[in-house]
């Protein structure tokens, strides 16, 4: 089982520092507030060689989406290739919706796409977006023939009234390099605040799916009170739990590094194996 937490050796960007035009029923800009803002072509560089030159060697790029669930990269392609070639650091990047020139533009100066993927009307209507479950397919579509080597649908799960297993299913059909499953939480001065907590057995239900068709991870984002309790069942159909809980990371192989980190890149950001 491998483990996965962010600590010195990776490091997240977003492209608009704490704007974000959508208003997510569980974000509303308040996880891409605590990122490091870099909302120009100079500071994005700036920010990378800095961080680079105290040891970081790979980068989360995010921010926030227009109104067409689009996050405005691809200016910042050129410097990310740049970059890549100069420092050998590594790219993850959290598109959005892309045209398929952007998405071919990033193949060779990203290494992994985070695609937050959903095929339902309801988890759409969440995100505060005005768009079709098959926007998303496409788009997926266009990452998996076009775009970089590593592709991890992102599958939020947790959403009251919404149906996962259809986005697990579809996305698995694809047979990506790895499913992500995230937990809503219910976070204080969004619309989620509201929300009752995602019930446990929802939540195994959709990773016992996910895990039966395709490599998965759990991802970062889920609620602290079943933490403990979720990361232990998920040691038994998972390969690999971001920021496992404590309790649980004897013997486990731990990593610096964001948890859609691609095998080929492992020794680097290896922190080893707990005993």
């Amino acid at each position: 089982m491998k483990g996965f937490v962010q600590l010195r050796k990776f490091a997240t960007i977003s492209l608009t520092g704490g704007s974000c035009a959508l208003s997510c029923s569980y974000c509303s800009s308040h996880y891409i507030s605590s990122m490091e803002g870099a909302m120009s072509i100079d500071e994005f560089e700036k920010a990378v060689r800095r961080m680079n030159s105290v040891g970081v060697n790979g980068f989360l790029v995010s921010g926030g989406f227009d109104r067409e669930g689009s996050l405005h990269l691809s200016k910042y392609i050129p410097v990310m290739r740049k970059l890549k070639r100069e420092l050998g650091v590594i790219f993850n990047v959290h598109p959005g919706l892309q045209t398929k020139d952007v998405v071919e533009d990033m193949s060779d100066a990203v290494d992994m796409v985070d695609f937050e993927f959903t095929y339902t009307e309801k988890s759409i209507r969440e995100k505060g977006l005005n768009r079709k479950p098959e926007d998303y397919l496409k788009m997926l579509e266009i990452l998996m023939d076009r775009g970089p080597k590593y592709v991890i649908p992102h599958v939020m799960v947790g959403i009251p009234g919404d149906e996962p297993e259809s986005s697990i299913r579809i996305a698995s059909s694809f047979h990506p390099y790895l499913i992500n499953l995230l937990v809503l939480i219910p976070t204080k001065g969004t619309p989620s605040e509201s929300y009752e907590m995602p019930k446990l057995e929802d939540v195994v239900k959709a990773m016992k799916i996910s895990s039966s068709l395709n490599k998965t991870s759990l991802g970062c984002m889920r609620p602290y009170p079943m933490k403990k309790e979720l990361d232990k069942i998920a040691m038994n159909y998972v390969d690999r739990i971001a920021n496992p809980h404590p309790s649980l990371r004897d013997n486990m192989e731990m990593y610096d590094a964001c948890c859609s980190l691609p095998e080929e890149f492992f020794d680097r950001f290896r922190m080893g194996v707990r005993k």
